[in-house]
């Protein structure tokens, strides 16, 4: 907590609150914007502005008359009361002598300092609109922990020179979305715009004015802010001394042959847009594309006759037209024609993520199941790149609450899939935009990008360098081609990172594969089967039950089938699965019934039934506990009805683990003398669904009025759970 600005929000509260457009802010001693925002209204009320705001906007720069040093005779103002106040919420040393209302020594020492520090050549103490306004906001004027000095001294220069084009940006070293259009405003003015024309984007109007700088050019302002450009993009070309020399080349070539432009060392218009707006040049030529058409023979022919050579395609979903409805999504024969005519291709995963609300928990897993099947059924070799589409405008926020645990949960399901023998090992790339793709690269989520560098105005693309891991650029929006041949496309720069996919080995019988990627996905959740090899290096034949691990204790038996009856939602003991999501908790299961289960025990449970859940996508989740014979049987079966099938519709198939403990403790269950010998067909009829444990089937809920069954239940979960723990499976 700071005490002034504690005093700061008191002041506030006590002089305005009941005024008419003040609200009043909370008296914490913390620096928020709700504080700035009540300074701002109390200002724009002193002003007599009718309608307070929390924006400084063009109303209240006109009205406001400069303050400046008082006389000693003079009494307090609450102008005076709201500049210190501002002082004390911006922090960072500018300390203006109190909250006094008066301008004296103190408070002209301060402005004068935060003039400095902003790189304003006049230190004159006066407190302009400009000044005002920059206080009155959140933003740093002095170096911050991850801060830049040298961008420092770019952001105080343009301040400097430039302040009547754009105001006052924070002089903070970091790179950012203000720093991008203070260069894009330079650059306007020395073009010759005036403050009413410039407009800090980079348009048709900057793009034919812009000039071309060359080796021996000297002393220009051009060259300046063509040095500062190339620092804030990780260039940098030695001295701000607008001198194109041999660094300035050296790094303008650097930075062209990183961007796959033709390396020149000359900046041309092509580079200085490059460096200044994310699309760059748009009229520049491309060897990639992107489309969400399904491609023809014909549109094929017009992609290469206009010099493409990879184009990006969707592995599922669709697109809204004016008739409806209309499938994106990638077939085999269309592969078999983009191959037929030299093309190589990348794919694209998006079924959504168009806002924030998209990218909830499991998102990621339900989509990263969905992407790598449908890859996997097209027949998409090990190698290829996968990119997820986050296409919005996401802010770096949500990019941390949102995209990166999205990423987390790709990076986990591709992981648990892709240890599987004998299935196509898939990389993860990401669609959106610069921010996105450098965080989730950093993250170590993704290994490329595919830029969406089209939405200059995004915030996650101004003020943000090109990542380094750019597979693809998308800048451009167009359509080519005529009659049969037309395509909409998006132009995309081409690194050469990722050379997408020449060919596919598409299935012989993609009905039986599309069944048993399903069986090994839901074999993959459960770890006492997951780690037993010959499951998964070999062909399943389906309809058979066989026993896949035999110990005196512990039989497992494995049963697959292709004509089953689905489950009622009622029967005892089973789960509706719908879109991923399991349509009751373990809390709902119990009801009012009481369990010998921890709750580390009941969120394992719940744990291993979303996983199952995520790769049902829609069927049925059934578990029982029933006496044989010779053991004491625990099933557990997943009903899979809606497998998706590349080139058709769906299949189905039910799969069955049953657990059978044949000998408790060196004692046969079947034995009177055995700790497990109950009624058991009293026991069935009040055993609830069963639960998991790491992974493990284990029984464990019960009804209160059978103690005795419960006691029964509770050994057989500890039994399986000790049992296989030791097993090397």
């Amino acid at each position: 907590m700071d005490e002034m600005v504690l005093k700061t929000q008191e002041w506030l509260n006590k002089t305005y609150s009941g005024k008419h457009g003040y609200n009043k802010v909370e008296e914490n001693g913390i620096p928020t914007w709700e504080t700035i925002y009540g300074l701002t209204r109390a200002l724009q009320i002193e002003l007599g502005i009718a309608e307070p705001a929390d924006n400084f906007g063009p109303a209240t720069e006109s009205k406001f008359v400069p303050l400046k040093r008082q006389a000693k005779n003079e009494k307090p103002t609450n102008l005076n009361y709201i500049l210190q106040g501002a002082f004390w919420v911006k922090g960072n040393g500018f300390n203006p002598g109190g909250l006094t209302g008066q301008f004296f020594e103190g408070t002209e020492e301060a402005v004068k300092k935060f003039q400095k520090a902003a790189g304003l050549a006049k230190q004159d103490g006066v407190v302009t609109a400009q000044i005002m306004k920059a206080l009155l906001n959140m933003s740093a004027f002095t170096l911050v922990s991850n801060g830049d000095t040298k961008i420092r001294q770019i952001q105080q220069n343009l301040n400097r020179d430039y302040n009547n084009y754009f105001g006052l940006m924070p002089c903070d070293g970091v790179y950012s979305r203000e720093t991008n259009k203070a260069l894009i405003y330079a650059l306007q003015k020395e073009e010759g715009m005036s403050t009413s024309v410039a407009n800090g984007f980079f348009g048709p109007g900057t793009t034919s004015k812009c000039p071309t700088l060359k080796p021996g050019d000297s002393r220009t302002k051009f060259v300046l802010i063509l040095q500062y450009a190339l620092y804030c993009n990780g260039y940098p070309s030695g001295e701000f001394d607008g001198v194109y020399d041999a660094e300035v080349e050296s790094a303008v070539s650097r930075f062209q042959s990183f961007m796959c432009l033709p390396v020149t060392g000359i900046a041309n218009m092509a580079t200085i847009k490059a460096l200044l707006a994310s699309s760059g040049d748009t009229s520049r030529a491309a060897t990639a594309c992107d489309t969400a058409t399904i491609l023809t023979a014909d549109t094929a022919k017009t992609l290469r006759s206009n010099g493409y050579k990879v184009v990006g395609r969707y592995l599922t979903g669709n697109v809204r037209t004016s008739s409806g409805l209309k499938s994106k999504a990638m077939t085999p024969a269309e592969l078999s024609t983009i191959f037929n005519e030299g093309l190589r291709v990348f794919p694209i995963y998006q079924d959504g993520g168009y806002e924030s609300s998209y990218f909830v928990e499991n998102q990621g897993t339900t989509d990263a199941y969905a992407a790598v099947n449908a890859a996997q059924g097209l027949g998409f070799p090990s190698g290829t790149t996968i990119y997820f589409a986050v296409d919005f405008d996401a802010y770096d926020y949500e990019v941390t609450n949102k995209i990166i645990p999205y990423f987390n949960e790709i990076r986990a399901a591709f992981d648990k899939m892709q240890s599987i023998p004998n299935t196509p090992k898939y990389k993860i790339g990401v669609y959106g935009p610069r921010n996105i793709c450098i965080r989730t690269a950093d993250a170590g989520l993704t290994e490329y990008s595919f830029v969406a560098d089209m939405s200059t105005g995004f915030s996650g693309n101004l003020g943000y360098t090109m990542p380094k891991n750019w597979a693809f650029d998308q800048f451009y929006e167009y359509s080519i081609g005529t009659g049969s041949g037309a395509i909409g496309i998006d132009k995309d720069a081409y690194s050469g990172r990722d050379k997408g996919t020449a060919s596919v080995t598409p299935s012989s019988d993609p009905v039986y594969d599309a069944r048993l990627r399903t069986l090994r996905n839901v074999l993959a959740n459960i770890p006492a089967l997951s780690s037993i090899p010959e499951l998964f290096t070999r062909m399943f034949v389906f309809d058979t039950t066989e026993t896949v691990y035999k110990s005196l204790e512990l039989d497992i038996d494995l049963s697959t089938s292709l004509i089953y009856k689905i489950p009622s939602e009622n029967s005892p003991g089973t789960l509706t699965v719908t879109n991923g999501k399991v349509g009751a908790s373990i809390t709902d299961l119990l009801g009012d019934t009481q369990t010998s289960l921890s709750s580390s025990q009941i969120d394992s449970y719940e744990n291993f039934i979303k996983n199952i859940g995520l790769v049902v996508q829609n069927g049925f989740i059934q578990v029982s506990l029933t006496p044989s014979i010779v053991s004491l049987d625990l099933a557990f079966t997943v009903y899979t009805p809606e497998i998706p099938v590349v080139g058709s519709s769906t299949t189905g198939l039910s799969t069955t683990i049953t657990f059978k403990i044949k000998n408790y403790k060196g004692v046969p269950v079947t034995s009177p003398e055995s700790e497990l010998s109950f009624n058991w067909e009293k026991v069935s009829q009040t055993v609830l669904p069963i639960v998991v444990i790491g992974g493990i089937v284990v029984a464990g809920i019960y009804f209160v009025p059978e103690a005795a069954a419960a006691t029964v239940v509770a050994k057989v979960g500890e039994f399986i759970l000790s049992l296989l723990a030791k097993i090397a499976l």
